[in-house]
């Protein structure tokens, strides 16, 4: 701590790092006289008082927040100005509560600012204020010198007042709008640890306000939002809102090109007619070629059999060809060749040198006459010909209206899809607080999304009405009891309202798929996967340092004690997760369903179960692993030893390897994964002859978690093979046993132990023996971290280093990245870096550390300690080495010891990326007969600012872009094309995006036909089967209706139709006079349709009678 006290001619002896916690007066002096009382000690005393109030309070609150007093007052000053009333309040700077006189600043209302507070510290002495010296008449002070003051004055100011002095952040002012009224609270381990809580177990989500309403366009290419006030929780830091806030957000639509879309010109030729595109909003018109009709003069030609030229070239029809009454006929007496009159038949033709007319049409590209968002206005064509439009229009696009932890608002672009935009993917950082369906020129559709906390009282309203619910259904249950139980007991009645395969009849082939309210045709899913696709994949960058600590003045030992067992072997599998997954089913609907949505829904991914129902009983399909084989890289093993056990989620597993490790103790092998493993994240375990053990992990699920998709990746050991603590446990046994009490001892519980040959862990391996605190300014992507060796002990022992979480102030077992330096690049003296696999993004303004592991006793750092002497300088370390983080040591991995007084000798090395995006080739797959296609990518979005998008281009060009996990539907069949698949990576000089090995393509083929077969219905007594269905048929597609029984199925024919909207009719197929000799009635339903024509059946429903 910096006194507020020393200076030129004021002595303070306090400092922190001595340790010395009180002042002690003794009675007498060793020469049995009084001590005199000095100004340093009473100095000392102000200063040890004010640090030990400020260590506790500085652990609650934070320098600039502000304790009491109202919000600020926003106000529109100008149209380039804001008016900002800043309120009088105590704010918390340095351990003291100071007093804020109240302000008023005009600032302009773009850009970004920063609202905060200057301080100003002056010294009074008696000669400024008199009333400081000796105020007691008639004693020697009277009158005297007295101890001055330090008066500290605090202001309002602003990032653009000019003022000298640091100023320090209240407020953040974004557009002329104060993010957050929640001043400071990044570095109070109290709101840390409640945000942590908040976070983890409610997640983000909207406590009040916060809407988002739209208010239409601006008319300069922008859409204009407001956002009212407002409390949400994002990660579980608390951001408050006082004010509305207004925002524009400029209209990037994504445009597609339409080439000669026809259309029929009816009007009179010569006249004028509009038109309405196909495709809509237009952006532009590229093109319009009409045909026009003319008579023109022709100067025959000065010999017989000449050929005539025609003013316009682009002739598509002659009409007549006339001189005087005489009409000439082609072929006989001329032929049109390349826009000009051939006379060379022979026949009938004009005497040389003579006129003729001829009538004739020609294509001529013109100007539009108006042009609105969906319509083109033409002039001149002639009647019934076709006008050709070249255009280009606005493709449909849902966005994203987002809130970060500082409380700036985020707009995310989605990707822009023909039909069927997908939302884009929200990071987890941010709280979506709406999506928008841009109707682009128009007010867009705005769909409210925040997840938003729901009291108690609406709970309970909800849960009373759940109550009321079951109560109409038991009510129901009593008046359909026959058709409760089963519907074939009912006679005469069947409904299936298509929502999963239960009421199909089950014993009936047939390949309709049946999900989401619907029947649909089924689609074929093909697998292509990339197996030269390896790694994480990031920008380029090259290395800076960040943070460093170069200062040293001794040495620590990693691991002084040897409490841990030996250093774990590393493990990595290729690949390490996988999307699809194996169903058991002998239905086509789970497989079509992952292409598919039903109405009003979004595909996120892979369905991860399918649902059957039926009268009470809930059956769920299992899943399990797809087998397949995954290569494995063991790393750290001792010379010659073999892989002698391995297991795959508990399964023993017998491996191919190449041999014992090598000299560098590396194994290479491969397996497959076993059979009926059910989906999740497998622990993958590895252990050696002589006792080396390592983990990884495997993950196979429908939707993969970005921290599941780094930790297969980039991480190279598992909870179960990291090195544990030796625990030596007393046991105490002087327990006094009751005898009087009856104990009824339940012996049907089985405790539930892991199939794991040797040990699992216990948690203890969670904290280890060195570690250092750190926080960025920044966020940024860390590379590395640069240690300096003080001494080399076995260079068979190697180091571990691990970038950890940290939770009121000591790391925790959340290891975000790890980084292995072998023992043999260790030199007494130098500098050695740990760097990880890939680049680990840390968020700025939050706590971090790093931790150093080994199992080597001698192994130690430099570190930097207060009062002692720089190496390299020869000069005493008197101050902080690294004010921003402690070092902290363990000797047994639960108790950590802060050592405020010392630092390790450390740089972290970040990565500055240029260039800032990046094309990675993925790879090629042979499409055979593709008509829909799933994209699935495992990405990381560190930063709202980063990007990911997947191109697909085919051989003749076209470039499908698509986000990493969306399913997009074609309008034809994609047939035996080799597509090229890349992928896109935008980031910024200091935050890179990531996308993850094993990205896969399912490849979708839409079988053109499918049926489906009711359960059979008791037709005792039954004249008349009426099936009724909800039909929507685009023009390509049909359905055929089939009612009877095996061997007597006919088609029968629509009896009426009714138009729902939106194309979807209601039809009703009759089959009258109903055989006797059919005992049961059932309906065979058929569907046929192409990509570009799917055809759905809803609402089926099938009523048997005798009228």
């Amino acid at each position: 701590m910096n006194s507020i006290i020393k200076r030129v001619g004021f002595s303070d002896r306090y400092d922190r790092s001595r340790r010395q916690h009180a002042i002690a007066f003794q009675d007498l002096a060793r020469d049995g006289q009084g001590v005199y009382l000095q100004s340093a000690d009473l100095n000392e005393m102000q200063s040890r008082a004010m640090d030990q109030t400020r260590r506790g309070l500085d652990y609650i609150l934070q320098d600039g927040r502000i304790m009491d007093g109202q919000d600020p007052v926003v106000e529109v000053e100008d149209e380039d100005n804001i008016r900002v009333q800043l309120p009088a309040c105590p704010i918390y700077i340095g351990g003291i509560v100071h007093d804020v006189a109240a302000a008023t600043f005009v600032l302009p209302n773009k850009g970004d600012l920063t609202i905060g507070v200057r301080s100003t510290e002056i010294l009074v002495t008696d000669i400024q204020d008199e009333s400081l010296k000796g105020s007691i008449p008639g004693t020697e002070a009277y009158m005297e010198e007295g101890p001055a003051r330090v008066e500290i004055y605090v202001d309002w100011g602003h990032s653009q007042d000019g003022l000298a002095g640091p100023l320090l952040s209240v407020f953040q002012v974004r557009d002329g709008v104060i993010l957050t009224t929640s001043t400071n609270i990044d570095f109070s381990e109290i709101y840390r640890a409640i945000e942590t809580y908040s976070g983890e177990s409610n997640g983000s989500f909207v406590n009040n306000g916060f809407l988002v309403t739209s208010l239409g366009p601006s008319g300069e290419g922008k859409q204009v939002f407001s956002l009212s006030e407002g409390t949400a929780y994002v990660n579980g830091r608390r951001i408050v809102r006082k004010q509305a806030m207004r925002f524009e957000v400029e209209e990037k639509p994504d445009l597609r090109n339409v080439d000669a879309e026809p259309h029929p010109f009816t009007a009179d030729t010569g006249g004028t007619q509009t038109f309405k595109v196909a495709k809509s909003p237009i952006s532009s018109i590229r093109r319009v070629t009409i045909e026009k009709e003319i008579i023109e003069t022709v100067v025959h030609g000065p010999y017989t059999g000449a050929v005539d030229p025609l003013q316009h070239p682009s002739v598509t029809a002659v009409l007549e060809v006339k001189q005087g009454s005489t009409v000439y006929t082609s072929p006989a007496s001329w032929l049109l060749s390349q826009g000009q009159i051939d006379w060379s038949p022979g026949g009938a033709e004009p005497s040389p040198g003579s006129t003729y007319t001829v009538k004739y049409r020609y294509n001529q590209n013109v100007e539009p006459d108006a042009v609105t968002r969906d319509e083109v206005t033409v002039t001149g064509a002639a009647k019934n010909t076709n006008v050709l439009i070249d255009y280009a229009y606005k493709l449909p696009r849902i966005d994203a209206l987002c809130m970060d932890t500082t409380g700036a608002l985020v707009y995310v672009a989605g990707v822009s899809a023909v039909s069927r935009p997908r939302p884009p993917v929200i990071s987890s950082t941010m709280i979506e607080l709406a999506r928008i369906a841009n109707d682009w020129g128009r007010k867009p559709v705005v769909e409210p999304t925040g997840v938003r906390n729901v009291p108690y009282n609406e709970i309970q309203d909800m849960r009373k009405m759940l109550i009321d619910v079951y109560d109409l259904v038991a009510q129901e249950r009593l008046k359909n009891d026959v058709t409760a139980r089963d519907v074939g007991a009912k006679r005469g009645l069947f409904v299936d309202p298509l929502r999963n395969d239960a009421m199909r009849d089950q014993g009936i082939e047939q390949n309709g798929a049946v999900f989401g309210g619907k029947l649909r045709l089924p689609i074929k899913a093909t697998l292509h996967s990339f197996p030269t696709f390896n790694g994480i994949k990031h920008l380029d960058f090259v290395e800076v340092p960040v943070i460093r600590q170069n200062r040293r003045s001794g040495s620590k030992k990693i691991n002084p004690y040897q409490t841990f067992t030996p250093m774990p072997g590393r493990a990595s599998v290729e690949p390490s997760t996988d999307i699809w997954t194996d169903k058991q089913t002998v239905w086509t609907s789970p497989e079509t369903q992952a292409f598919e949505a039903a109405e009003g829904e979004y595909i996120t991914g892979i369905s991860l179960e399918q649902q059957v129902e039926k009268i009470g009983e809930h059956i769920v399909e299992a899943q399990f692993v797809r087998q397949r084989d995954v290569k494995f890289r063991l790393e750290g093993f001792i010379e010659a030893e073999v892989l002698e056990y391995m297991e795959f989620d508990g399964i023993e597993v017998a491996p191919t390897v190449s041999g014992p490790a090598d000299e560098n103790g590396v194994i290479t092998g491969s397996f497959n994964i076993p059979a009926n493993v059910p989906t999740g994240a497998k622990s993958i375990y590895f252990e050696g002859s002589v006792g080396t053990v390592a983990g990884c992990s495997y993950v196979a699920r429908g939707t993969i978690t970005v921290e599941e998709y780094r930790l297969t990746s980039a991480m190279e050991t598992s909870t179960e093979s990291l090195p544990q603590p030796v625990v030596n446990n007393t046991v105490i046994n002087n327990v006094t046993n009751v005898t009087n009490v009856t104990v009824n001892q339940v012996n049907n519980a089985t405790p539930v132990t892991p199939n794991r040959r040797d040990g699992g862990s216990d948690g203890g391996g969670g904290h280890d023996p060195l570690a250092q605190t750190f926080t960025l300014a920044q966020s940024w992507c860390l590379s590395g971290i640069r240690l300096m060796c003080a001494k080399v002990g076995s260079r068979s022992n190697s180091i571990l280093v691990q970038i950890r979480t940290v939770d009121v102030g000591l790391p925790t077992s959340t290891v975000l990245a790890e980084a292995f330096v072998a023992g043999t690049e260790l030199n007494e003296g130098e500098v050695f870096t740990a760097r990880f696999r890939y680049p680990v993004f840390l968020q700025g303004g939050r706590e971090f550390s790093f931790v150093v592991l080994t199992d080597d006793a001698e192994h130690s750092l430099f570190i930097a300690e207060i009062g002692k002497i720089d190496l390299d300088l020869n000069a005493v370390i008197t101050e902080q080495p690294f004010t921003i983080g402690v070092l902290l040591s363990s000797s047994n991995a639960s108790t950590w010891t802060v050592h405020n007084e010392a630092d390790l000798w450390f740089e972290l090395l970040g990565c500055r990326f240029d260039p800032v995006e990046k094309v990675v080739p993925i790879g090629t797959f042979k499409a055979t007969k593709m008509s829909d296609v799933i994209v699935r990518a495992g990405v990381e979005y560190p930063d709202p600012s980063v990007d990911v998008s997947i191109r697909l281009t085919r051989p003749n060009g076209e470039v499908i872009t698509s986000s990493p996990s969306q399913t997009i539907r074609f309008d034809e069949y994609f047939q035996n094309e080799n597509i090229q698949v890349e992928a896109v990576l935008r980031g910024t000089e200091r935050v890179t995006p990531f996308i993850f090995p094993d990205i896969q393509i399912v490849e979708g083929e839409l079988q053109t036909t499918a049926n489906y077969a009711t359960r059979a219905i008791d037709a005792l007594d039954t004249n008349r089967v009426l099936v009724t269905l909800d039909a929507l048929l685009p023009a390509g597609s049909s359905a055929k209706v089939q009612i009877g029984v095996s061997g007597d199925y006919p088609e029968i024919p629509v009896s009426s139709a009714t138009q729902l909207g939106d194309g979807l009719v209601e039809q009703t197929f009759i089959r009258s006079a109903y055989p006797a000799a059919n005992l049961d009635a059932r309906a065979l339903i058929t569907i046929t349709g192409t990509p570009a024509a799917r055809p759905e059946i809803s609402a089926l429903r099938m009523l048997l009678s005798k009228v």
